[in-house]
């Protein structure tokens, strides 16, 4: 199909066809159109010939000084096995802001270790034991903390206590938590509508929805999360394009002093729509945009860019070994909903602020009371959920040991506090209040969807098992 040529010739040879377009400033919407058409076949070529690229062991990946050609992480395959067990460790591959730590280091202790790899259970008619579990996810690091003490720690595949990884939409939550201070401060009110602090909102699908709605994702959008569906021309393709996680090599090039294409999430969000056939708050719709809103709403209240907010207001707060960083968009924007990088133990800490009820080592960092009601969701919250893809029978998503979703968290059982923060690719934050465990987990699973990967419902069993021990 691609006459005989490598990929990475074709590749050559169809970004010269494409440049002339790429700079083009006309009006003419025929040139736009071209230009979109262009940009849109360059990204499904890089991301086909990654596919069909000769497979490489993790080993064989950016091998060489410099790295040889076939086992060089670019932006076009940092996602794709096996290139994304390098790339999730180093996101800075796309551009990224810093959020610094600051205080003394606190450390965990270690307790009497657990030895929990040879454990069995039964998930699916099978018998496994969890080391199977964490293998099979492709676990890049997993750590279990009982009563404050860290019991079991271990790093695969070269990943190491010092190595930065993707928290993917784990991020989700952390926003959550910094959306609760400022609830907590009185200075964002639940259930404002989205337009009164954000007037650039104030047509489309977020105008009308209160803050609730958007953190609950109840929000009814004319949009799919489906990771697996991006076909050029929808809202999603284009959002995604503006992450950063779809090549978009011409909205890198655009000059917004010249030219208007919105090319930040944020400038973007003006141009979701709402679904004309569903009313908000019916049914809890996984979408990720929704966390972009709240994202730009702390950076507003607060006058702060969100990296910073977030720095001040908790990593600074929490003893972290580490810096971290978020990787930002294409208008260099903080990702809100999946771009927060730190190390697996760092992870750890802000489950361990979150399970006592918002301080960790004795310093406040999360309002108690927006803390502790992160487990509680109501009747109401549960029947959004039972309506989702996550509940329905037979359904691909299908997930037995949901509960609810509120304010960007997964609940699995609000009368024992069981919750978790998750991201694609198998980065998990579990938190069981009830045995007072913490567990965190980072992953390269082969595919970005938790819920459809059958590897993602085994380790999560087995991290219940652990965590009821």
């Amino acid at each position: 199909m691609l006459g005989g040529l490598t990929c990475r010739n074709s590749l050559v040879e169809m970004n010269k066809s494409v440049q002339p377009l790429i700079f083009l400033r006309s009006t003419d919407s025929k040139d736009i159109r071209m230009k979109h058409f262009q940009s849109t076949i360059l990204s499904f070529s890089i991301a086909i010939c990654a596919l069909v690229h000769p497979a490489l062991g993790q080993e064989g990946v950016m091998q060489g000084v410099p790295a040889s050609a076939d086992s060089q992480v670019t932006l076009m395959n940092q996602a794709i096995a096996p290139y994304s067990r390098w790339g999730f460790r180093n996101m800075s591959v796309q551009s990224s802001v810093m959020v610094p730590r600051g205080g003394p280091i606190v450390d965990i202790p270690y307790g009497d270790p657990i030895d929990i790899e040879p454990l069995e259970f039964e998930h699916d008619g099978k018998r496994m034991t969890v080391l199977d579990a964490l293998e099979a996810e492709n676990t890049d690091g997993f750590i279990v903390i009982k009563n404050g003490k860290i019991v079991y720690e271990r790093y695969f595949g070269g990943f190491q206590a010092n190595s930065h990884h993707l928290w993917a939409s784990s991020t989700k939550s952390l926003i959550s938590m910094a959306a609760g201070i400022l609830m907590a401060d009185g200075r964002l009110d639940p259930q404002e509508k989205i337009k009164v602090y954000i007037p650039e909102l104030a047509d489309g699908a977020f105008a009308d929805l209160t803050v609730q709605q958007v953190m609950n994702m109840v929000s009814a959008l004319n949009y799919s999360e489906d990771y697996a569906d991006l076909r050029p021309g929808t809202v999603h393709y284009e959002y995604f394009r503006r992450l950063g996680l779809t090549p978009a090599f011409d909205l890198m090039q655009v000059d917004p002093q010249t030219d208007s294409t919105p090319r930040s999430t944020l400038e973007f969000l003006p141009q979701f729509e709402g679904n004309p056939d569903l009313e908000p708050s019916y049914v809890f719709e996984y979408h990720s945009p929704n966390v972009d809103v709240i994202g730009w709403l702390i950076a507003r209240i607060s006058g702060m860019p969100l990296n910073e907010f977030v720095s001040e207001n908790i990593w600074s707060k929490i003893g972290a070994e580490h810096d971290a960083y978020f990787t930002t968009d294409v208008g260099f924007v903080p990702i809100a909903t999946g771009g927060f990088n730190t190390t697996l133990r760092d992870f750890a800490r802000f489950g361990l602020a979150v399970l006592d009820g918002g301080t960790f080592n004795g310093v406040r960092v999360f309002p108690e009371e927006y803390t502790l009601s992160i487990q509680a969701a109501t009747d109401e919250e549960i029947t959004f959920t039972d309506r989702s893809a996550y509940k329905g029978e037979g359904s691909a998503s299908y997930d037995a040991l949901l509960q609810a979703y509120r304010n960007f968290w997964w609940i699995h059982d609000r009368a024992k506090g069981v919750f978790t923060a998750r991201g694609v690719y198998g980065q998990v934050l579990y938190v069981d209040r009830t045995s007072n465990t913490v567990i965190a987990t980072f992953s390269s699973a082969p595919t970005a969807s938790n819920a459809q990967r059958p590897e993602n419902h085994a380790k999560m069993a087995a991290m219940k098992l652990i965590s009821e021990m």
